[in-house]
């Protein structure tokens, strides 16, 4: 029995280390797009499959990590919510970059047309740059 055991965790060790290995091949082929592609014209049904199968790659390892992020932000800013008697301001402070941002890694992303964000924005904040930018 412990040589099934041994045996089942050296092969979930190899099997993690080899995806790993290989999310880290198509991060690095895919993080280059001025080397890979000419521009944005010049997609081919190859460099678009690539570019699918590196977001998929990406979310499968990228999107635990955001919702693990974003549950512990919520469960700390409930904490910070009680604990600083209501004061919703504070606890906003702490939920909203952690709801907010990225959860799936699309092949925009990859191209560098849009930013990753795993800490989120606020949507309020942008609404004041945006009413900044039109009085100025």
């Amino acid at each position: 029995m412990k040589q099934t055991n041994s045996f089942l965790r050296e092969f979930m060790k190899q099997g993690i280390g080899a995806l790993v290995l290989c999310s880290f091949v198509v991060v690095v082929s895919l993080g280059l797009p001025g080397m890979s592609w000419a521009g944005e014209d010049d997609s081919s049904q190859s460099n678009e499959a690539a570019l699918g199968l590196g977001s998929g790659l990406l979310t499968f390892l990228y999107l635990p990590a955001k919702v693990v992020y974003a549950t512990l932000g919520g469960i700390v800013g409930s904490f910070t919510y009680g604990l600083t008697g209501g004061n919703l301001d504070a606890a906003q402070s702490v939920w909203e970059p952690s709801f907010y941002g990225t959860y799936v890694i699309t092949p925009e992303h990859l191209k560098g047309n849009e930013p990753v964000r795993f800490y989120g924005p606020s949507p309020y904040d942008e609404e004041e740059e945006y009413i900044t930018e039109r009085v100025d």
